[in-house]
């Protein structure tokens, strides 16, 4: 898994930031930052996540402990988009754009894995 993560990460430092610079050229700097933004809570999420996993998975209480940290995760995320977008410094868009875009890369790197492993 560890393999697979880092796999992601690189692959998303090299994308994300072509999409970010790509966008810039048709549109404001909002929607830019919006896609980096986008990504990189992609990125965080995955990566506590597999920390919480990896931690706490076959241990007393560890499905709770991780929904737990998922949740608080979740409302950070929540708090943190919210105070953005209302000081108007972020796109919507644009932010959807850097998630699914750090999503596609983490689906393929899923698929590839897990043929590797058949």
């Amino acid at each position: 898994m560890e393999r697979m993560i880092e796999r992601i990460f690189k692959q998303a430092l090299i994308i994300i930031p072509i999409v970010a610079a790509i966008s810039f050229f048709f549109s404001e700097w909002r929607f830019p930052l919006s896609v980096l933004i986008g990504g990189i809570v992609f990125l965080v999420s995955l990566r506590s996540l597999a920390w919480a996993v990896k931690k706490y998975l076959g241990k007393a209480m560890g499905q709770q402990i991780i929904i737990g940290i998922s949740t608080i995760k979740i409302l950070l995320i929540f708090l943190v988009l919210a105070t953005l977008a209302t000081l108007k410094l972020i796109n919507i868009i644009g932010l959807v754009l850097g998630f699914i875009t750090s999503l596609i890369i983490t689906v393929k790197e899923g698929f590839i894995t897990a043929r590797r492993e058949i």
